[in-house]
């Protein structure tokens, strides 16, 4: 991610929000949904890139609100 924008800068959040969700998923006792969410992730590191790169962050943000509602098990409210 070489350039700077909006698109760089959201890839950078789905990353962020990604990880910060797993380690969650592991603190809250839910180890399944953990290894589960970080398997997709590698596919989406390794294996969505070889096939079209610009769906990368397309596919950790839909990833990210999947792991919330497993995680959280609700949605986030931003009161």
């Amino acid at each position: 991610m070489s350039d700077v924008g909006s698109v760089a800068i959201g890839a950078w959040i789905a990353r962020i929000a990604f990880a910060i969700l797993v380690v969650q998923a592991f603190i809250e006792g839910k180890p399944r949904t953990g290894v589960v969410a970080v398997g997709l992730g590698l596919i989406g590191w390794f294996v969505v890139p070889r096939l079209n790169p610009s769906l990368v962050t397309s596919y950790l943000a839909v990833l990210d609100i999947g792991l919330v509602f497993a995680v959280l098990g609700r949605d986030v409210r931003l009161n």
